[in-house]
């Protein structure tokens, strides 16, 4: 049986406990004592960059990650919106 994947576009339909359960190992396997404390909440961030597509924006954002699919509707948009006075006469 073959498995299905979850591409970017569906991140949001990961269950929030198997998001949880997969920081919970990550913690665990860095040596961190914890996943959260002060200041600091990996199970938070994960949780909100994989079901809040806004917040998943900010992150990317911040980081630099290029959405390539965005990028192009961006330009897409202030192309039409040059073009917008030319419909108008």
């Amino acid at each position: 049986m073959e498995k299905y994947l979850i591409h970017s576009n569906e991140f949001h339909l990961i269950d929030k406990q198997k998001i949880h359960s997969a920081v919970k190992e990550m913690t665990e396997t860095l040596g961190l004592a914890a996943g959260s404390t002060k200041g600091f909440d990996l199970y938070a961030v994960v949780k909100a960059y994989f079901t809040d597509i806004e917040k998943r924006k900010e992150i990317n954002k911040l980081l630099k990650v290029e959405d390539k699919n965005e990028q192009l509707i961006e330009e897409e948009l202030e192309r039409l919106s040059s073009l917008s006075p030319l419909l108008l006469q």
